[in-house]
């Protein structure tokens, strides 16, 4: 998708060096204001980077053996595809549009909690407080939402947030706040980007930090001389002892 020939980006020279700004126009199917593109460009930088999450680690491990930058990126996005790394966001969507109706907000998180469910895109595996590209991404939510009438959206997230950090509060997990994923959700949605495309954008922010990482890896000396992520392993499972094993027979094996 080329650049639009009207339209400037943040690139050398003046051009946009990616077609971000036509990601939200091709969403709408029709050209957009300079806020979407702003808006855009910053949710990419937020998702750009950030330190040794799953993707990124997938990505170093395999640039350690000296494969191409492609194939380590590919790995990147193959840690992409499971549940606990990628896909949140399109799983908070899936949540505002099942809640855009619902009237007891609060009973409905109680109600998530204590049947032992989870509320997407809340707590973080490192911050023990509001993931600060959050607080970003619910101000793009509110001026997105204003400029298209779809305020709704931003308030729903915003009473979820309130509730769950209530809830979560009064069983003693104070630490459990929104993550990126819980506003960059709404945000893509109102750009018209589907759940089903939020994980390939992401990836497209990500692919700028995965590279930045996999050259690091290759050429940047990172480890001072060539050297494979080779992590030990410790066997815990139950063990007879070198001299106390006795063989049994598969159809005799519980």
């Amino acid at each position: 998708m080329a650049p639009h020939p009207e339209r400037q980006g943040a690139g050398a020279g003046g051009r946009s060096a990616f077609p971000r700004r036509e990601l939200p126009a091709a969403a709408h199917g029709r050209t957009v204001g300079e806020e979407f593109g702003t808006a855009l460009d910053t949710a990419l930088v937020l998702h750009a980077d950030h330190s040794f999450n799953a993707s990124t680690f997938a990505c170093r491990e395999v640039a350690s053996t000296r494969a191409h930058l492609y194939a380590a990126a590919a790995a990147g996005v193959g840690a992409l595809s499971g549940s606990l790394h990628g896909g949140a966001n399109a799983q908070v969507l899936k949540m505002l549009l099942e809640l855009r109706d619902e009237k007891d907000i609060p009973g409905w998180v109680k109600a998530q909690l204590d049947a032992g469910k989870k509320i997407m895109g809340m707590g973080h595996a490192v911050y023990k407080t509001t993931d600060p590209r959050a607080r970003f991404l619910k101000d793009m939510c509110s001026c997105l939402g204003k400029k298209l009438q779809q305020a709704r959206w931003c308030r729903l997230s915003s009473e979820i947030e309130a509730a769950a950090v209530a809830e979560f509060s009064s069983r003693g997990k104070t630490t459990i706040r929104p993550n990126v994923d819980f506003y960059s959700a709404p945000v893509y949605h109102l750009m018209g980007i589907p759940g089903d495309l939020m994980t390939p954008v992401f990836a497209v922010a990500r692919s700028a930090g995965w590279a930045a990482h996999i050259i690091e890896e290759k050429f940047g000396d990172a480890q001072g001389k060539p050297a494979l992520y080779r992590p030990s392993s410790e066997y815990t499972g139950s063990y007879c002892g070198k001299t106390g094993c006795v063989y049994k027979p598969v159809g005799e094996r519980k």
